[in-house]
């Protein structure tokens, strides 16, 4: 009998120091974390982001936002984690993932009713981001209308655009779309879902922020226009303060559509400045339908006047080009034809440049991530924008944005208090010439930059880093000039005080 009892001690004496064990285990790998402090808005620097560490955090990433083309988990995940590895290993460190994607939508079934399995796998996502160092911000909702009257996209890999689970007829609370928008039940059933996330991840430090809606503008809430916009500007000012206190440790946001149409652009104004959004975001698009004339023309100019028009609307605010890619026109048909002739990403790497030489506080966020990035391989050019800006600190330079033209070249630039950098972009190459017409582009030879003209007074050393080489090289100061060496399409200037 003492011997069982002795026995039956040891056992649980053996598990017991397993389960710690196990526990130690768990409590390492969170210490190891490469995802340290939070991220918020610079208390220094409210146009950049820092971490509560006292580090500046400039995100560098885009939207993987679901997977496309597979469902089983084990493959998801194995390429979830490919994905975020080739990106870490080139200097990213920032991903947007909708939670309301299939694959993670975690009501999938009834409201109310939360699927466990689903939120085991948005853990294994978390675990994933702090493996890597990438921050993600999490998009709680993308649904268009609860009940989908027609496809929101043709393509066959886009995600749906409804929740039918929420209707009445399914047992939900809501007869249509606008009553969620506009009733109590509709707030207190968005922030009982938001708040399942908040008791699992609100002191995760793998969080960039959430957001709360997809391209809210594009809901169908109400059909007349300015009413539709009279109801979700006093819905996102209810619940911005009400996601916030759920999430004390990180910022929340909201996200708007494309803003390449007059109509979609008059409707930022009314809604970003919000005081409690904390980031002031952007979409924009190549689209050669109907749409404004910038959003077909040269991708940098695209994105530069979707930073400076930003900008206009909230000065005081950190800015991102959180989506931008190239569509078939009017955004039907889904992606750009022109992504399969990008095998050098001249795309991708003006989207990730010219929003911070501009003075947005991150790199501009491709959304194409399986049909462009994927398909051509294009991981490593994340390296063009973090080896640009590597050992910047932005807090400290208070930069300002400056823009000039030379015969052949337009320059991006912003001046800082030490550092003074410019993007310089080609005049004669685009992705006009280049994908559409089939013209390769031509070595630019004896270009010739007048350090004054960019802001470069007192500079003491000169270099400069060709993108698509990844090659840093110092130049000489000649006379307040500088000479650059060849370079084909773009090339970057760094002059240090």
């Amino acid at each position: 009998m003492k011997s069982i009892k002795l026995l039956k001690k040891i056992i649980l004496l053996f598990v017991g120091g397993l389960i710690l064990s196990v526990s130690c285990n768990c409590m390492a790998d969170a210490e190891n974390s490469k995802c340290k402090g939070y991220v918020r808005v610079s208390k220094k620097n409210p146009l950049y982001f820092e971490l509560t560490t006292g580090e500046p955090y400039i995100p560098c990433g885009m939207n993987i936002c679901f997977p496309r083309f597979l469902t089983d988990e084990e493959e998801v995940f194995a390429d979830y984690e490919k994905k975020f590895k080739m990106m870490s290993e080139a200097g990213g460190n920032y991903a947007r993932i909708w939670l309301s994607a299939p694959f993670w939508e975690i009501e999938d079934s009834k409201q109310g009713e939360y699927n466990q399995n689903k939120l085991k796998r948005i853990d294994k996502l978390f675990d994933l981001a702090d493996k890597y160092g990438i921050r993600l911000k999490l998009c709680f909702e993308n649904f268009i209308y609860l009940k989908e009257r027609e496809k929101a996209f043709t393509f066959s890999s886009a995600p749906p655009f409804d929740k039918q689970q929420y209707l009445k007829v399914n047992g939900g609370s809501f007869e249509n779309t606008k009553e969620f928008f506009t009733t109590q039940k509709g707030k207190e059933v968005f922030l009982a879902r938001c708040k399942i996330f908040a008791d699992r991840y609100k002191d995760r430090k793998c969080v960039f922020g959430w957001e709360l809606w997809n391209e809210s503008w594009c809901i169908q809430c109400q059909w007349d226009m300015s009413k539709r916009l009279d109801i979700l500007k006093k819905w996102h000012a209810q619940m911005l303060p009400e996601v916030k206190k759920l999430f004390p440790n990180h910022m929340v946001m909201i996200s708007m559509p494309s803003f390449d149409k007059y109509r979609t652009r008059s409707t930022y104004a009314q809604i970003i400045p919000d005081p409690n959004n904390d980031v002031a975001q952007i979409h924009n698009y190549l689209n050669e339908g109907n749409a404004l004339p910038v959003s077909k023309g040269p991708t940098d100019i695209m994105c530069a006047d979707a930073i400076n028009e930003l900008r206009k609307i909230a000065p005081n605010k950190p800015l991102l080009l959180a989506e931008v890619g190239a569509a078939e026109p009017n955004h039907v048909g889904g992606p750009s034809r022109y992504y399969k002739v990008d095998t050098n990403g001249i795309l991708h790497t003006d989207q990730m440049l010219v929003p911070f030489f501009c003075g947005s506080a991150g790199n501009g966020m491709s959304w194409h991530w399986e049909y462009y990035i994927t398909k051509h391989n294009l991981w490593g050019t994340f390296a063009r924008f973090s080896k640009a800006i590597e050992g910047i600190n932005p807090l400290e330079e208070d930069f300002k944005p400056f823009y000039v033209e030379t015969e052949n070249l337009r320059v991006y630039v912003i001046i800082g208090n030490k550092t003074v950098l410019a993007y310089c972009r080609d005049k004669n190459n685009w992705w006009g010439t280049e994908l559409r017409d089939k013209q390769p582009p031509k070595d630019l030879l004896n270009e010739t930059i007048n350090i004054f003209d960019i802001g470069g007074y007192g500079v003491k050393k000169a270099s400069v880093f060709k993108p698509y080489e990844l090659e840093w090289s110092n130049v000489a100061i000649n006379k307040n000039a500088i000479k650059l060496p060849p370079f084909k399409r773009a090339i970057v200037i760094k002059l240090e005080k």
